[in-house]
């Protein structure tokens, strides 16, 4: 999938957009609900294409809505249909080369996820403009099999094909807290709060490695997994687990982020194997984290 053929695409597209537009207030609500939407904020509005989503964020009170959209008739129509409205900016550009000069409190990318040749590196992009607890939702007003479907005709060299929602929830976890995740027939969605990548905490004490500063649960056994004398068997798991937990939480981190100077590199394929590599080893530490908190709790009674 090239970037050429998508801009082709959908200037293609534009002039008839908005007439065959199908959407649902309903869902839409839903949507930007669950992505916290609210008075304020400054929203980036990735693939925007004609502004279809702009007055559903100006009702909410918004501070500012800046779209971006890669195909220029696209970005025109959008701009020609807002050029009244002060809170409204419209850029011509690729979100993922573009030179921002703020960042953003919400960005949203509705109905364009599948048309991004690389959606690990979008998402990275994508966490890198957002403030600190931003958050990121990619949403469809639609079901997956339905926008697969959509997809399948006159647009299918310009669509990667929709993943999962857990697929694409692995994919936030190297950056976001994720606290939605959504696949029924009537809408898909993934949303997640943008992680701290210099104080990523989970309630524990602060330490410095490696010229990165970490907050690591657990802080009764943050550093120290040598079981006191005369232990009892499950007291020294329990001390090692937590050691493993907190320390797996943070050094997986610290792999994600320097990962990022890869793609920097040019080196795109070996960092989206390292995310995945990463991405499963923070489910199995998730995995460990819930198994020791029911020994501990269990322990306790």
């Amino acid at each position: 999938m090239e970037k050429k053929d998508i801009i082709e695409f959908f200037d293609r597209c534009a002039p008839t957009w908005d007439a065959e537009m199908v959407k649902s207030d309903t869902i839409i609500g839903k949507i930007l609900d669950n992505a916290e939407v609210g008075p304020g904020m400054d929203i980036l509005d990735v693939a925007c294409g004609t502004g279809v989503m702009f007055d559903y964020y100006l009702q909410r009170g918004v501070a500012s809505v800046t779209g971006i959209d890669i195909a220029p008739k696209m970005a025109e129509i959008a701009k020609e249909k807002y050029a009244g409205e002060e809170k409204v900016q419209v850029i011509c550009g690729d979100v993922e080369e573009y030179a921002f000069d703020r960042k953003f409190d919400r960005i949203v990318v509705y109905n364009a996820f599948p048309h991004f040749p690389y959606p690990k590196r979008l998402i990275k992009t994508l966490a890198g403009l957002l403030k600190a607890d931003g958050r990121l939702t990619v949403a469809h007003g639609m079901s997956r099999e339905a926008i697969d479907n959509h997809h399948s005709g006159v647009a299918s060299k310009v669509s990667n094909g929709l993943m999962t929602a857990e697929e694409l929830k692995r994919i936030f976890d190297a950056h976001f807290d994720v606290e939605a995740v959504i696949s029924n027939r009537f809408m898909y969605q993934v949303s997640g709060v943008k992680r701290d990548v210099l104080a990523h905490s989970h309630g524990g004490s602060v330490h410095s490695h490696g010229g990165l500063t970490h907050c690591h649960a657990f802080t009764d056994a943050a550093h120290d997994h040598t079981p006191k004398e005369n232990a009892a068997p499950l007291e020294e798991l329990l001390a090692m687990m937590k050691y493993l937990v907190s320390h797996n939480d943070a050094h997986a981190q610290e792999v994600a982020d320097l990962a990022g100077e890869l793609m920097t590199a040019g080196k795109d394929a070996a960092y989206d194997e390292i995310m995945d590599a990463v991405s499963d080893f923070d489910m199995i530490n998730a995995k460990l984290a819930a198994i020791l908190e029911k020994l501990t709790a269990e322990d306790m009674e």
